[in-house]
């Protein structure tokens, strides 16, 4: 396995950190694009730098797919401009890394925050876009959605980032993973209230959810698409992400079990679901790609 960073800048002048990692054998460039391994782009939710895909990589490295990711704009080594900011500037944050490392065959996976910035992507430049994967997203939020983000940025803006922090967990994690996984889930939570990131950027990636809204425009995505849900999100439930199944046109349903944050609950599942769906919409064969 080989681990490349990179920056680059967005289209308005933000630094964005990305890094290329790729499994044994890989034939592609040190930049990791136009050869060997079929290409997959992460695109994180709110409050996650690229590291929170601890327990996704080895996965995806180990079924022979090369993994992008990078630092939304707010967090990590990325730059932190003031918000409030929006899913078109994260899709742009993205394009930027696609454009760095020359990408014309690639597919993306949009986790929460991430799967609306997927969708922008999509709808604004889907050109070398294999496949998508929207994962514990909505094409847009409902009334209960918005009071939720309502009240973390009424928590933020009296207690900072650690009181929200420490509340989030009743929404993110499944009421099994609380009873049956308390360790575990305290040492998660351990690790979100020591996020570095600051309380102006999550107030301005909370815009990005609160505000998002592409429902009129589904009909447009021609990519295939995997709407793929947690089972016991309550925070994204499983049927606003099913009104995107209706309206997308190539589009597949998948649902594995646990909480929002079910790629750090459950990511056996989570992964293989990705790993499936991607190997359906894999490049030829004879371009030396190979996925298990």
């Amino acid at each position: 396995m080989s681990r490349t960073d990179g920056q680059t800048r967005s289209s308005d002048g933000v630094e964005i950190h990305y890094r290329i990692e790729s499994p044994d054998g890989d034939r592609g460039t040190e930049t990791g694009v136009d050869a060997g391994a079929e290409t997959v782009v992460l695109v994180n939710g709110i409050g996650d730098d690229l590291e929170a895909w601890l327990l996704q990589v080895p996965d995806l490295l180990a079924a022979g797919l090369r993994v992008v990711s990078f630092d939304n704009r707010g967090l990590g080594a990325s730059g932190r401009p003031p918000g409030p900011y929006t899913s078109g500037q994260g899709a742009a944050d993205l394009r930027a890394v696609v454009a760095a490392l020359g990408l014309k065959d690639f597919h993306v996976v949009g986790c929460s925050m991430g799967g609306l910035i997927a969708l922008a992507y999509a709808l604004g430049a889907p050109a070398g876009l294999r496949s998508l994967v929207l994962a514990n997203t909505y094409a847009a939020p409902d009334a209960f959605t918005r009071d939720i983000l309502e009240s973390w940025a009424a928590i933020l803006a009296a207690g900072g980032m650690p009181a929200v922090m420490r509340q989030m967990a009743p929404w993110i994690f499944s009421p099994a993973f609380h009873q049956d996984q308390a360790e575990t889930l305290a040492g998660f939570i351990t690790e979100m209230v020591a996020s570095p990131q600051t309380a102006e950027s999550f107030a301005a990636q909370l815009a990005i959810l609160h505000d998002h809204d592409c429902w009129a425009r589904l009909g447009e995505i021609r990519v295939p698409a995997l709407v793929l849900v947690a089972e016991s999100d309550v925070f994204i439930r499983p049927d606003l992400s099913r009104r995107m199944l209706e309206r997308l046109p190539d589009a597949r349903w998948a649902s594995v079990p646990g909480g929002h944050a079910v790629m750090w609950e459950n990511p056996a599942a989570w992964n293989q679901a990705i790993v499936g769906f991607i190997r359906d919409h894999a490049t030829d064969a004879g371009a030396g790609r190979s996925i298990t």
